[in-house]
């Protein structure tokens, strides 16, 4: 086995070996940030029916309350007409929606208490599950650079950079070529145009001496 071949193969793994590192946490993150939208969700449902039982109890209080004002009212019209048996039982019921009144108050507190404990659990839910967005992405990033090394380590391994050097050598001694022999044209027609010149000089030299001869 070559040496480059041993250099892309280990590079290779090398490159494998980290896609599978970062592939790991972009899992992990996208189960986490599933089961915690659930839990978003499920708090959700639940906040939703203690807002509904909260209302019901809203109600209720409000019915419970009119119950022993009217019973209030019929207790004082019996007492003024004299009717104490109508009073006794005007009372009675009274005091017996007046502790009505008491626990529907009590326990429409605990629902309240519960639904706001419900809304900081899903802020808290939401925050976390932002955090986790947000370092998924991060991840993806990551993940996309890794996937890109292994890319171009697939489309050109070690083996083949270490030739592009060489390459490049041989453009350039070609070039230097090519420059070379453009010099050594333009040498030669400049040395062209020197030869025809000093003809013309001698003919015409030659010209005026006969000229006058005669």
């Amino acid at each position: 086995m070559g040496i480059f071949t041993r250099i892309k193969d280990i590079a290779a793994a090398d490159v494998h070996r980290l896609l599978d590192q970062v592939e790991d946490p972009v899992s992990m993150a996208k189960h986490y940030i599933r089961q915690l939208e659930e839990q978003i969700d499920q708090a959700r449902g639940a906040l939703q029916t203690q807002i509904a039982a909260e209302q019901r109890y809203d109600l209720l209080l409000a019915s419970t309350a009119e119950i022993v004002r009217k019973r209030e009212r019929q207790a004082q019209l019996a007492v003024e007409r004299n009717e104490d048996d109508i009073a006794a039982m005007a009372i009675q019921e009274k005091l017996h929606h007046a502790k009505l009144e008491q626990t529907y108050t009590e326990q429409r507190d605990t629902v309240r208490k519960q639904a706001q404990s419900l809304r900081g659990e899903i802020q808290r839910l939401q925050d976390v599950h932002k955090e986790l967005t947000d370092k998924l992405a991060f991840l993806l990033v990551r993940a996309n650079a890794v996937n890109t090394m292994r890319d171009t380590a697939r489309t050109a391994p070690v083996s083949d950079i270490s030739k592009i050097p060489r390459g490049f050598e041989r453009m350039e001694q070609k070039l230097m070529h090519v420059e070379a022999g453009t010099l050594a044209y333009q040498a030669a027609d400049k040395l062209t145009d020197w030869s025809r010149q000093q003809e013309v000089q001698e003919e015409l030299a030659r010209l005026k001496s006969a000229k006058q001869s005669s």
